[in-house]
């Protein structure tokens, strides 16, 4: 993910026309733990780490990558039980973790 990506993320703007599909999970789950430090939920250290690894999804190992999909589902699930309309970003969520599953890299 791009420097412009990742503040675009910062931002909560729809996904950057340049940001490949594959990225779409990483993104929504980077926005989220962007939200989450400014609702001071996590620390500036937590939310550099899990930065690092959602900016670089393509090597980010598969069992960190099921942590920040749950970690995003989650968070997703609670924003929409507060109103916000997150049926997309669920949808996108749930079906990276899926491929997790399918590919046996996690439970399901």
């Amino acid at each position: 993910m791009t420097e412009q990506q990742t503040k675009a993320a910062w931002n909560e703007q729809p996904f950057p026309l340049d940001l490949p599909g594959y990225e779409q999970a990483a993104y929504i789950a980077l926005a989220g733990i962007y939200r989450d430090f400014r609702e001071n939920v996590l620390t500036r250290e937590q939310a550099q780490i899990f930065k690092e690894q959602l900016a670089d999804w393509a090597h980010c190992p598969p069992m960190e990558r099921a942590a920040q999909l749950q970690y995003a589902l989650a968070s997703e699930w609670e924003r929409g039980r507060n109103g916000a309309d997150v049926w997309e970003n669920l949808r996108i969520l749930f079906i990276e973790y899926g491929m997790l599953v399918h590919q046996r890299f996690v439970d399901g």
